[in-house]
């Protein structure tokens, strides 16, 4: 196993921390035993030992690029769309898109920065700093998201998914079947959802404060806040990691994008957990989420459709 401590050599000379054991055999676990249906699709053993082990120098590449750059004060500079974007953003995407490319160059990729690359079967699904608010206020709880997803004839399903926390040096590597914590310390374990419990014992985590008039947050939410034991806006991709480890019980974003989505349905169905769209639907076609450890569930989305038909519900 390789140590937190070591670096890889690639092709570039270029000094690349590694996560260990990038190497783990998933294969070997029996599927988890759900009741409610699952978004991303199977992973063969071919596609384990072919693609696991380039998610982890990926991973590598963004941790490499990612950390000189927090805690600098790189410059933030504001898109069509109002949202931030720095440096590390840009670099970080174009950094894991050449990689790819030079790899895999008949394989397509998506990116929040730099778009649609078309390509055969296969896709990359790039969001290289998940919550870049927090990463510009100086908040260790940003990440990167990858996912890589296979087309069998009935469009895209992801196969593959990992959120990466560069300023904490932790990783998540999902597929269907399991769900791997890795440390840059060399740690390497199965990441497992918590045990089921109702929402009044519950920990729910948001990205946004329900019922606050901001940028995508849901007044109808906060029915599920209220209900729940202890609820927190440890949100963007870490609500998700908190999860799949067994942190939290529930994770909620009403409105997302594709590239916040992809690697995110992977890592919690292979930790155990529920993924679906803000309706209960497929957060793939809906970009939404609802996470959970499972069985509370549908007491999240019954709520949910209560206070959005309840006219007298004020937030």
């Amino acid at each position: 196993m390789v140590a937190g401590a070591q670096i890889a050599k690639r092709d570039s000379q270029e000094a690349i921390p590694k996560i260990p054991g990038r190497r783990a055999q998933w294969g070997r676990e029996d599927p988890i035993a759900v009741d409610w249906k699952r978004y991303s699709a199977h992973l063969s053993a071919h596609e384990e030992r072919e693609f696991a082990p380039f998610v982890h120098e990926l991973i590598a590449r963004a941790f490499a690029v990612i950390r000189p750059l927090f805690l600098s004060g790189t410059r933030v500079h504001t898109k069509a769309d109002a949202s931030p974007v720095t440096a590390a953003d840009r670099k970080t995407e174009a950094a894991l898109r050449r990689h790819i490319e030079k790899r895999y160059p008949t394989h397509g990729i998506v990116g929040e920065e730099y778009g649609v690359r078309q390509g055969e079967r296969y896709r990359w699904i790039l969001d290289p700093i998940d919550g870049t608010k927090a990463f510009i206020s100086n908040c260790f709880l940003f990440g990167t998201l990858i996912a890589l997803e296979r087309d069998d004839g009935e469009g895209y399903r992801p196969v593959l998914g990992c959120i990466a926390h560069a300023a904490a040096g932790w990783a998540l590597v999902g597929h269907v079947r399991r769900t791997t914590l890795f440390g840059s310390d060399g740690i390497e374990r199965r990441a497992r959802v918590r045990a089921a419990r109702p929402l009044a014992q519950s920990t729910v985590l948001a990205t946004s404060i329900p019922g606050l008039p901001q940028e995508d947050s849901d007044p109808s939410a906060l029915r599920v806040v209220q209900a729940a034991a202890l609820a927190r806006t440890w949100g963007d991709c870490f609500g998700y990691f908190a999860l799949a480890t067994g942190g939290a019980d529930a994770m909620l974003d009403p409105v997302l994008s594709y590239w916040d989505v992809a690697a995110v349905v992977p890592v919690v169905e292979g930790a155990g957990g529920r993924v679906s769209s803000w309706r209960g639907g497929d957060p793939l076609r809906e970009p939404s989420l609802i996470a959970s450890s499972g069985a509370l569930h549908e007491e999240i989305l019954a709520l949910l459709r209560n206070a959005s038909t309840d006219t007298a519900f004020q937030p």
